[in-house]
């Protein structure tokens, strides 16, 4: 039987073996949803605060959020493994930013300390993240400690 190794140790961990376990069929992509209907997008307002956060479809690659007024939170639940997810901040009204809060976020605030959110201060600003099994990851997007897209 072989094991696992990586940079970060020896086999997997709980997280990423319950993530190994999902049948990707169909698979998700940028053209068909979980129901393998034609549905590239979706299009939501955000939800008023943090405990009334509008939760992200795992189910399109792709979200345009709005925000207006104290509409300004979406969550996003841990995907599945290699599973590619788009957040594009498309409507901004007033001045509340956007902010996104992941169940599990691997990536680093400016600090190097663990972040919890994303943070758009601006509409048109987009953040794309890959699920690793246990934690978003953030692969592209206009991202800093300071400016556009923010991890805090």
């Amino acid at each position: 039987m072989a094991i696992l190794t990586s940079g970060y140790g020896t086999g997997l961990t709980p997280k990423q073996k319950k993530a190994l376990g999902f049948v990707l069929n169909p698979s998700i992509s940028d053209s068909r949803d979980g129901k393998s209907t034609l549905n590239d997008v979706e299009t939501i307002i955000a939800g008023d605060g943090a405990d009334n956060a509008v939760p992200l479809s795992l189910d399109v690659t792709t979200s345009f959020v709005s925000t207006a007024g104290s509409r300004t939170h979406v969550s996003l639940a841990d995907g599945i493994l290699g599973q590619v997810k788009r957040i594009v901040h498309s409507n901004r009204v007033g001045t509340n930013d956007l902010v996104i809060t992941p169940t599990n976020l691997a990536t680093l605030q400016a600090d190097g300390s663990a972040g919890t959110t994303i943070t758009s201060n601006l509409q048109k600003r987009s953040v794309t993240l890959m699920y690793d099994g246990g934690n978003w990851q953030v692969i592209a997007g206009e991202i800093t400690g300071t400016a556009e897209m923010v991890i805090a």
